[in-house]
């Protein structure tokens, strides 16, 4: 363990710094990317030289372990915290401060909790054959890029080193305005509501699309269509239109794309339930025995195995005496305990498969949170708490949940990584719960810092996932008033979804009912940007039939330079430099961003087109 004491404590600074500066990215966005792939740049720029020797990949797989872990916090804390903030605002009460102590035991809590179920249910993870782990894929390569010979080596500066600058440039151009961000394929005005469908820049959705399957973009894509034209239907709706009344459509301030949220988070619903029926062996896996090496790569000692549970045990303790310490002992903390205790369990699950199907920047996390979050405010409702002083008690159970999605959302990917290079999973744990650890101070301290500078909710920090559950959390406990037509629609949706991979699998295809309510319940751009890059790299690969090192140097390349712009923003930011600052120029024309997305496609193809295995 001594060799691997230099890339963990990398690792830890790594983790520490991008964690906290990510807090303000991830608040105005509402999303956070996955950076497993620029803490393996960061690894392999700053200590070149012990990566290509002997030990490199060992060392680079640990500094990703513990390097990335600390953004799962990001994320949990993120997307849930601010919901009390934002209902208080929303209500016109005196908005409560972040209530720092309990963010940083809850965090704590889901860390050991996401930590010790991936842990215990590390073989069952990675020896699954639908679960094609496409980032975890792409650090390998770029892992296995890093210690090879300079001779032996894939094209690096045609691929991931010119990816990197797209990257960044692409992001940074478009803050800038010299760039667009969309390209408006069709616009049309109906009754006051402009409505549009976009080719959006973005180098990370184009750069994620890169590393997936083209049928798993499709289906991404197709649940963006289904939600862009849920929109345009009522955009086409007259006020007066009994479509618009709350018994349909609405509940009260919502607004169109909340309602495809609603849509979208209960095709999510069904998704999630038979992702976890097929996870928990009620449809066997049918898998050859593995090799002696590879079995052996996968074994978790019996000692370890009790220092999850271990793990596992102290977290759900940690929860439970926050919980009655804060509520008392009654039906409402009983019922409570005992609906996040089994969300918790089943989310992990689930954050680890989502993680491994399409990658952990495309991962709907916050779609298992939806399905906690009704979870929970159906106990609430249950017990007779309804009242707005019951989000206090609510809103951190969802940020421990959230954080022990997100841990195991990472956690899954990382023992991948590890996996694909060889090296024993277990060995990554330690660096796992220590990344976590440290995420899980750094990251409720930045969000104070955050809500104090800026105020959560606000227009400086919208934090719109928040503000998401916010809305369901108001409309289902506060107000009991929830928008039924599109719950009932989403969930015909997920069945049709689910038929659709039952079917596709007895033709031996991979078509996930996921991905499909990935693309309802995220916004529509991020289906249209994934799309993107799967054309532009299928375009390339149809003659060879199979993805080359080049292509996934480009994607990890792309995502991975959107990153790092995102970081130095993020640093800049916790500085007191305003992101509008940026805003150079101004009314860029729609046409620039479609430049912008040819010269990312043209990078991708003929990175693409390229079979690094020919001379």
């Amino acid at each position: 363990m001594r060799r691997d004491f230099a890339p963990i404590l990398f690792g830890l600074f790594i983790t520490a710094l991008l964690s906290g500066t990510f807090v303000i990215a991830g608040l105005k966005a509402g999303i956070t990317p996955g950076i497993s792939p620029l803490v393996i740049l960061c690894a392999w720029g700053l200590f070149a030289k012990r990566a290509a020797g002997q030990g490199g990949s060992r060392f680079l797989n640990m500094a990703q372990v513990a390097g990335s872990a600390g953004m799962a916090v990001t994320a949990g804390v993120i997307f849930t915290a601010p919901v009390v903030q934002i209902v208080y605002r929303q209500k016109g009460l005196e908005v409560p401060p972040v209530d720092l102590w309990t963010l940083i035991i809850l965090s704590l809590a889901g860390s050991l909790i996401g930590f010790g179920f991936v842990g215990l249910a590390t073989k069952k993870f990675l020896i699954d054959p639908t679960l094609p782990a496409p980032e975890a894929h792409a650090c390998e390569t770029m892992i296995r890029s890093a210690v090879l010979e300079r001779s032996a080596r894939p094209k690096m500066g045609r691929s991931l080193f010119a990816a990197l600058g797209a990257g960044a440039a692409a992001t940074l151009c478009t803050k800038m305005g010299a760039l667009a961000g969309s390209f408006a394929v069709f616009r049309e005005t109906r009754n006051d509501h402009d409505f549009a469908f976009r080719l959006p820049l973005d180098a990370l959705l184009i750069g994620i699309g890169g590393l997936l399957t083209l049928p798993t973009a499709l289906l991404v894509f197709t649940g963006a269509m289904i939600r862009m034209g849920g929109e345009w239907g009522m955009s086409g709706l007259l006020p007066e239109s009994i479509w618009k009344t709350e018994r349909f459509l609405a509940t009260t301030g919502a607004q169109m794309e909340q309602t495809m949220r609603w849509a979208g988070g209960a095709t999510m619903l069904v998704a999630v339930l038979f992702s976890l029926v097929k996870f928990f062996g009620l449809k066997k896996l049918q898998s050859e025995p593995l090799p002696e090496s590879e079995a052996e790569i996968l074994t978790v000692d019996h000692s370890m195995r009790s220092k999850l549970l271990g793990s596992i045990v102290v977290g759900i303790v940690i929860l439970l005496a926050w919980l009655f310490s804060t509520a008392g002992v009654g039906l409402f903390s009983l019922l409570s305990a005992f609906t996040i205790l089994v969300m918790a369990m089943l989310m992990t699950c689930l954050g680890a498969i989502l993680s491994l199907q399409i990658g952990s920047s495309a991962s709907p996390v916050s779609g298992t949170i939806f399905v906690t979050t009704l979870a929970l405010c159906v106990a609430a409702l249950v017990a007779g708490h309804t009242q707005v002083e019951d989000v206090l008690i609510l809103t951190p159970l969802m940020v421990g949940a959230c954080v022990a999605v997100c841990a195991a959302n990472d956690s899954s990917q990382d023992y991948k990584t590890m996996q694909l290079s060889g090296l024993r999973v277990q060995d990554g744990f330690l660096a796992q719960i220590l990344g976590l650890a440290v995420g899980s101070v750094v990251v409720p301290i930045v969000l104070l810092v955050a809500d104090n500078a800026w105020g959560l909710g606000s227009e400086a920090l919208p934090a719109p996932q928040g503000k998401m559950f916010a809305t369901l959390v108001t409309g289902l406990l506060l107000e009991q008033n929830l928008p039924w037509w599109p719950i009932f629609a989403g969930l015909g949706l997920g069945a049709l979804a689910v038929l659709l991979e039952i079917g596709a699998h007895k033709k031996g295809l991979m078509l996930p009912a996921m991905a499909l309510a990935v693309g309802i319940y995220l916004p529509g751009a991020i289906g249209t940007g994934i799309l993107l890059g799967a054309l532009f790299r299928f375009a390339a690969e149809a003659r060879h039939k199979r993805q080359t090192n080049e292509s996934i140097l480009t994607a990890a390349g792309l995502i991975t330079g959107s990153a790092l712009l995102e970081l130095v923003l993020g640093v800049t930011i916790l500085f007191g430099f305003e992101e509008h600052r940026l805003e150079l120029f101004h009314d860029a024309p729609d046409a620039t961003a479609l430049v912008g997305i040819c010269g990312i496609g043209l990078l991708i193809y003929l990175n693409s087109r390229r079979d690094s295995t020919r001379p």
